[in-house]
């Protein structure tokens, strides 16, 4: 019994350590593409965004960062795989628009729900380096933002002052 106590009280240490801990890094995927591909509004939407991703993943393009609009589907997908997937769309008859030229850079942390406010701390940085947000998205550790791929190094510098992490960056 004392065992089991004490290895509760290890395992309670350790999830408030890494409570404690926020946000520890900013990580970049650079050479990204964003593609809005525009579907029925209404009637056949459903299929038209099946056949999207059916369309893409035949030719095996992964795809992440994906937002179903009212009359669009978009995604984010690796720059190099841009050239195949217009061909594809073309080839499918799908009308759509290409932002090229961007990147991700993703804010990690032990546990992003326990962050309080930190989208609007990390929309606020990256507007202070006037870096604009196409997309975005989330998971249980990190926050992804697709950005320009030209205003990288202010985004991550701006990321990195606002989130302390300076000192690991020059240490």
């Amino acid at each position: 019994m004392y065992a089991g106590a004490m290895n509760q009280k290890t395992a309670i240490n350790h999830v408030l350590f890494e409570r404690e801990r926020g946000v520890y890094a900013v990580e970049v995927t650079p050479d990204v593409a964003h593609i809005a591909v525009h579907v029925r509004a209404e009637q056949g939407r459903t299929e038209d965004i099946l056949r999207v991703f059916r369309t893409l993943a035949s030719a095996s393009i992964p795809i992440f960062l994906i937002k179903l609009h009212r009359a669009a589907v978009s995604f984010a997908l690796n720059a190099q795989q841009l050239p195949e997937a217009e061909r594809c769309l073309q080839a499918a008859q799908f009308a759509y628009s290409v932002r090229p030229d961007l990147a991700v850079v993703s804010v990690i942390a032990s546990s992003m729900r326990d962050l309080t406010g930190v989208m609007v701390t990390i929309a606020d940085a990256l507007q202070e380096a006037k870096t604009l947000m196409y997309g975005v998205g989330d998971a249980h550790n990190s926050v992804q933002c697709l950005i320009d791929g030209e205003r990288v190094e202010a985004a991550v510098s701006s990321l990195k002052q606002t989130f302390a992490l300076e000192e690991a960056a020059h240490g």
